[in-house]
This record gives structure tokens, C-alpha cells and sequence, in this order.
């Protein structure tokens, strides 16, 4: 039988077990295994330009030293989301094994550039 992907959609390897917990999408709330939805780490501001100018003025603490506080999350999407939201695209099949990562290369701590 030929198989569409590498991986069979999910991202944990053969043999290692049997089942995943799973995860709610945050769109529509589907029950969706954790190493089969696609996550994506957003950090945001808390508040628009407008209201952080707003508040920065009328607080004596938030002044031009002191940062706004971020909102950081952990978004996971059902692979029906993903797409629906074009947070991942469906691309030929040639393109299908290419993985895209947005890793750092290693380097020690020694060795500076």
C-alpha cells in the first residue's frame, strides 16, 4: 500500500506507543492528537497601540522604561483549521517530504562567530 506521508501525519515514531493524549483545536474545539495538530506559539501585545499609549500615560508605572506586558500562547489547530485558516497549505507531492523548521543551528558555547 503506498502511504501519502512520511510520517502518516503524525509525529511520533513507530513503535513507541500506541496512543496520544489528545489536544482541543483552538478554533473549533475538535479532539485532535497531540503529535497530529499543528501548533504555533503566538506571543501578542495585551493591548493596541491606543490603549497601551492610554495607559502608559495615565499610569506612573508603565512609562517609556517600562515594557508593556505580552500575551503568550500555545495554539493548536486541527488539521481541518489549519488549513481552513492557512496556517499550513497542501503542497505537491514532491514538496511533501521537505520539512520546514525554524531551528537554530547549533553552535557551543565556546566558539563565538
Amino acid at each position: 500500500m503506498t502511504t501519502k506521508r512520511r510520517n502518516h501525519g503524525r509525529s511520533k515514531p513507530p513503535h513507541s506507543r500506541g496512543r496520544v493524549k489528545p489536544v482541543h483545536c483552538f478554533n473549533c474545539g475538535r479532539l485532535t492528537p497531540k503529535d497530529k495538530a499543528v501548533g504555533r506559539f503566538v506571543v501578542r501585545r495585551m493591548l493596541d497601540a491606543a490603549s497601551a499609549r492610554d495607559v502608559a500615560e495615565a499610569s506612573p508605572v508603565y512609562g517609556a522604561n517600562f515594557p508593556m506586558p505580552k500575551l503568550y500562547m500555545k495554539q493548536r489547530f486541527c488539521i481541518a483549521c489549519a488549513i481552513h485558516s492557512r496556517t499550513v497549505r497542501a503542497r505537491p507531492v514532491g514538496d511533501r517530504k521537505t520539512r520546514y523548521t525554524k531551528k537554530v543551528p547549533y553552535r557551543p558555547a565556546g566558539k563565538k562567530n
